[in-house]
């Protein structure tokens, strides 16, 4: 076991059965999510989980000087603001969110600085948010029929972003901007979110694979009805569909599921030729 993995299992024992403020994050996260690097040109970003697919469309974005280019949101910083997002709705019941305090708030617990570059990044990943398009689709089987429905959505209806020209501190950067979420996201926020401890996705920083496991697995784990193995194509599908070949992508995945899989019941989680055995888990540490 690594130094870093010991601090996690340290971690974890100091968590346990501690009450807590949480984190939200909504349920789309946790069955779909965002690329992980920028998919570029591409049309079109693609996630499958069983019979959901989500499509994710780039916005157009917009310059200082007036230049528009499609970008798409990815990275770790656009899933924080997901989930400060999900937070803030479920904590206010507002649509309308202020930026500032409260996001300068949420980043530094999750260890980002204040510096103005930090604020710059968080500002244009959340006008890439902005402006995507999301459609999520859902097929099924029915004997001798099948039905397919879908939505489409944007995380925003409204956004007034302030950016600064020169470096800042993060709360003056994020000062004044606000955004409007679309009524879709906004019940699907406040919906059953799915809790999150702020310092484990704080360990877990650096990785938004890490952060997408540990979100999916706080929502299977609770939701479990009983015990099931997601194969390792489903997985494929719906963490690692950049890889060239399915080993890389399950080397990957395992690297990162030894130090998730830390904040869970022993039993909840086993690593199998098949794929990912999951049992229900009565306990699990995030609850």
């Amino acid at each position: 076991m690594t130094n870093r993995q010991l601090r996690l299992v340290d971690l974890a024992c100091d968590l346990e059965g501690e009450l807590f403020s949480g984190h939200y994050a909504s349920r789309i996260m946790a069955q779909l999510s965002l690329p992980y690097k920028d998919p570029k040109d591409a049309p079109e970003w693609v996630r499958r989980n069983n019979a959901l697919t989500l499509t994710l469309t780039p916005g157009q974005v917009t310059a200082q000087d007036g230049s528009r280019q499609r970008l798409y949101p990815y990275g770790v910083i656009p899933r924080y603001l997901m989930t400060w997002m999900t937070t803030e709705a479920y904590r206010t019941r507002s649509r309308q969110l202020y930026l500032g305090d409260s996001l300068t708030q949420f980043l530094a617990t999750l260890g980002m600085n204040g510096s103005g570059a930090s604020g710059r990044r968080v500002l244009d990943q959340l006008h890439r948010l902005a402006v995507a398009n999301i459609n999520i689709e859902d097929v099924r089987d029915q004997k001798s029929r099948w039905n397919i429905t879908g939505e489409n959505f944007h995380i925003a209806s409204r956004y007034d972003l302030w950016f600064s020209a020169k470096d800042v501190p993060n709360q003056e950067q994020l000062l004044g901007s606000t955004i409007t979420l679309s009524e879709q996201f906004y019940e699907e926020a406040i919906k059953s979110p799915v809790k999150l401890h702020p310092q484990i996705l704080r360990e877990l920083a650096g990785s938004a694979m890490r952060l997408d496991l540990y979100v999916w697995l706080s929502y299977r784990l609770r939701n479990l009805s009983k015990p099931t193995t997601v194969t390792w194509s489903q997985l494929e599908a719906q963490f690692g569909s950049e890889y060239k070949h399915q080993r890389q992508f399950k080397a990957k995945f395992l690297a990162h599921l030894r130090e998730v899989q830390i904040f869970f019941p022993h039993n909840a989680v086993a690593a199998q030729v098949q794929g990912l055995r999951l049992n229900r888990a009565a306990k699990v540490l995030t609850y």
